[in-house]
């Protein structure tokens, strides 16, 4: 392919996890891992059709062997191949359903080659051909979580990131948006064009994306340096600008927050894809439709029940956009450690509106309004199927997509925010950023940077929370005792072993109240307060900053969490 690119500094050597971690580093997702081979870089090379959905490809892959290679597997399934050349020569091959084989000459650990692979057909997944919602034909690429080797070969799994390059050949009439840097576009006459673009940062196969369509496109302006776009249908232009109308600032803020942003541009597009917002490498997919309709009047019987309003649009905004630091620059490598991306994503979304606000306001009640709803969709789920957030067994990865990678995800790190404090849980995020940047990481390598900044041992925090289906069911009994004090016990009633906790209580008394902090490490523990006058009420978590179910047992004495709640 001529597109040869040297690989970036290596990241730091890690300690292994031991037994004293909270989660194992070893691969558990069923993905049959390459270890001998490191793909370094894709070229991949489209013809797209004026209308149908037949393609044309070339894929270079540039390849370090890891261990002694006669032969380069790669993920590929559904279109035809044509022919394949190794280092400028033919090569044998063999193709059978998703995997393609390709003899190579005898290669020793550390020597490179390139592989190049001839193609055609219909894709049958990945990449989308077709009319958009208003008709008009448009292409885009949706690999999440492993479709891209529906439309180019490679090693299709989040463990193995490489850099990548686009040549494609469209319609003149469409612009051509993917990862990278916008390399040019070149008039071919006869109504053709071809665009290139180049990501010189290392992404894994499900973040490798184009788009190809009539765009509106708006240069929305530039954060920390980098140029923030818009890419919308025509018809849907205005539409599109209200639904991203606070892109920069977004930038902007977790630029600051977490760090550089890690690619050379970053475009909002609109899309005919799968999934309502896609975080492909510094161009995020959107669905179609909830861009389209950011405009109606939330008022109006024209909006259907499932299209987001405005704020919740910023929302998916600044979840897509806090994926570009984790999730694609720092990449989870294995498919059952998927709540330091999904989890990450949800609970920084929240934290953009503490800090920068919303319709409903800002500030620590904000964030806490939106982690009690969090809290709803965690424990509806808990009670219908109550599992870990890691899991051992590998299982079909679309089936990670549920409250336990997200909302319980956000709640993992909004607890570990309350453990360790402020000051070094955003010191440690910006660490961890800066350590594994354009790596994969494990959750452990979480944990061992959060340690060392803390100066804490959190391997019990990383097993309890993640590791383990149960939450703590908490109950509370006050019991008066002689005149002016009371006995509180806290209990926790889930199956299992107990939880290692720390509870803040209120309790309320009429004209008064007061709070106190219990550990609780085995099943319950009491205390005895001071209490002026009996007890009316008592508030487990009156902060929202526990994850918990309130137990049936004493549940007539405890008052449900809310901010700033006054007993």
């Amino acid at each position: 392919s001529g597109l040869l690119l040297l690989r970036g500094p290596a990241l730091p050597a890690q300690e292994a996890p031991g037994p004293e971690w909270g989660l194992p580093a070893t691969p558990v997702d069923g993905y049959d891992r390459r270890h001998a081979v490191d793909v370094l870089h894709y070229g991949i090379a489209l013809q797209l059709p004026d209308s149908g959905r037949s393609i044309s490809g070339r894929t270079g892959i540039l390849f370090e062997a890891q261990a002694v290679l006669d032969s380069l597997a790669l993920d590929f399934g559904g279109l035809e191949v044509d022919s394949v050349r190794v280092d400028g020569g033919p090569a044998l091959f063999r193709h059978e359903g998703e995997r393609l084989v390709i003899a190579i000459p005898p290669t020793t650990a550390g020597a490179r080659r390139e592989a190049v692979v001839w193609y055609h057909g219909v894709p049958s997944d990945g990449l989308i051909l077709g009319p958009n919602r208003h008709g008009d034909f448009g292409v885009f690429a949706d690999n999440w979580p492993d479709r891209a080797r529906y439309w180019f070969p490679g090693v299709d799994h989040p463990s193995d990131k490489a850099r990548v390059a686009f040549e494609v050949e469209a319609p003149a009439w469409m612009e051509v948006v993917a990862n990278g840097h916008l390399v040019d576009r070149v008039e071919l006459g006869g109504g053709r064009a071809r665009t290139r673009w180049a990501e010189t940062a290392e992404i894994p196969t499900y973040c490798m994306v184009i788009g190809a369509a009539d765009f509106a496109i708006t240069r929305a302006g530039e954060a920390a340096g980098i140029e923030v776009s818009h890419w919308s249908y025509p018809a849907d232009s205005t539409a599109g600008e209200l639904a991203f109308a606070r892109s920069v600032e977004i930038v902007a803020f977790y630029d600051s927050l977490f760090g550089p942003f890690p690619y050379e541009k970053l475009a909002h597009v609109q899309s005919s894809t799968r999934y309502g917002g896609m975080e492909n490498a510094g161009a995020i997919f959107y669905g179609e439709n909830a861009i389209a309709e950011a405009g109606l009047d939330p008022g109006t019987a024209a909006r259907a029940a499932d299209v987001p309003g405005v704020d919740e649009l910023t929302g998916l905004v600044a979840h897509e956009t806090v994926h570009q630091w984790f999730g694609d620059a720092v990449t989870e490598a294995d498919w059952r450690h998927l709540w330091r991306s999904e989890g990450f994503a949800t609970y920084f979304a929240a934290v953009f509106f503490e800090f920068r606000g919303g319709d409903e306001g800002s500030g620590p009640a904000e964030l806490t309004r939106r982690m009690q709803r969090m809290r709803s969709e965690v424990l509806g789920y808990y009670l219908e199927k109550p599992e870990p957030v890691y899991g051992e067994e590998p299982r079909e990865y679309e089936s990670l997509l549920t409250p336990n990678n997200y909302q319980k995800g956000a709640w993992v790190l909004h607890m570990l925010r309350r453990q360790v404090g402020d000051e070094a849980f955003f010191e440690a995020i910006r660490r961890y950023y800066a350590a594994l940047r354009d790596g994969t990481a494990w959750t452990a390598d979480l944990e061992r940077i959060v340690e060392d900044v803390s100066g804490q041992d959190l391997g019990w925090f990383f097993a309890q929370w993640l590791g383990r289906a149960e939450l703590p069911e908490l109950s509370v009994a006050p019991t008066p005792l002689e005149e002016g004090s009371t006995r509180l016990v806290v209990r926790q009633t889930q199956p299992g072993e107990p939880l290692r906790l720390e509870l803040d209580l209120v309790i309320g008394w009429t004209g008064g109240s007061r709070r106190e902090r219990v550990t609780l490490a085995g099943r319950e523990a009491a205390l005895e307060v001071a209490t002026p006058a009996p007890v009316g009420s008592v508030a487990i978590d009156p902060d929202g900053s526990l994850l918990f179910v309130q137990s049936k047992a004493g549940q007539a004495a405890v008052q449900p969490p809310g901010p700033n709640r006054a007993y």
